[in-house]
């Protein structure tokens, strides 16, 4: 199996940060520059409640917007220090690599401009879409949900959405591919966890796995049956990693 990541490559965390830090630049230059607008240009009579009220919205946006600018500026150039390559993903692709043959190829790491996937596994079979996350200890995975229990009985939100993540990102992958002229209805998704977890699945939208149990997953699921030709695979790969 070809374990590789684009040149371009960042980890899901430093994604978020730069989108967001972008957006909280942008928003808070825009607000400064309303201020100055309101504050230089006469769009109201001197003296009036209008130019007053005007005064008033310049002195509280020029500030927020300096804080915030600040803000998406720090959080800015936080994501783009960030560590280049997704851990969890490599730790994931290790163990794929001693399972699967050449004809596989695992993708990390895959960042475009609206969206962000941990891993692709792309072969025979389809396209196989990995949500990657570090957690640990008994879980329920119900539908779309995950739960933890709760000490007087029953359960609790666990605190992550990883299978709605992945159906997202499922989604995302399939649109990338068809504005490209890649049309592949054999996108499929799971979701890992890397540490010790026990995991009890009720009616799953996606299947479920730990480092320990993610190959047994996919032998029963993923890989049932080939579904893509070899030159729609290399397509796909080529697409995702640059």
């Amino acid at each position: 199996m070809k374990n590789i990541a684009p040149k371009s490559a960042i980890t899901r965390q430093a994604y978020q940060f730069i989108v967001f830090g972008g957006a909280g630049f942008a928003f808070g230059a825009f607000l400064v520059t309303v201020a100055q607008v309101l504050v230089r240009l006469p769009l109201a009579a001197p003296g009036s409640s209008n130019e007053a009220t005007l005064q008033l919205i310049a002195s509280i946006a020029t500030p927020v917007g300096l804080v915030v600018g600040l803000l998406g500026l720090v959080a800015l150039v936080r994501g783009l220090t960030f560590r280049r390559d997704n851990q969890l993903a490599q730790r994931v692709g290790d163990v794929l690599a001693s399972n699967l043959d050449e004809s596989y190829t695992f993708i990390r790491n895959i960042n475009k401009v609206r969206f962000y996937v941990d891993a692709v596994l792309v072969g025979p079979p389809g396209v196989l879409v990995f949500r990657v996350v570090e957690r640990q200890g008994t879980l329920l995975h119900e539908g779309d949900r995950w739960l933890r229990p709760a000490s007087e009985g029953g359960w609790l939100p666990a605190g992550f959405n990883a299978t709605r993540e992945c159906v997202a990102d499922m989604k995302a992958i399939k649109e990338y591919l068809a504005a490209r002229g890649v049309v592949v209805e054999s996108v499929f998704g799971v979701v890992v966890l890397t540490k010790r977890a026990n995991i009890t699945e009720k009616n799953p939208k996606l299947p479920s796995a730990t480092l320990e149990t993610v190959m047994e997953r996919l032998r029963v699921g993923y890989m049932a049956k080939p579904r893509i030709e070899p030159t729609v695979a290399a397509a796909i790969v080529t697409h995702l990693r640059n």
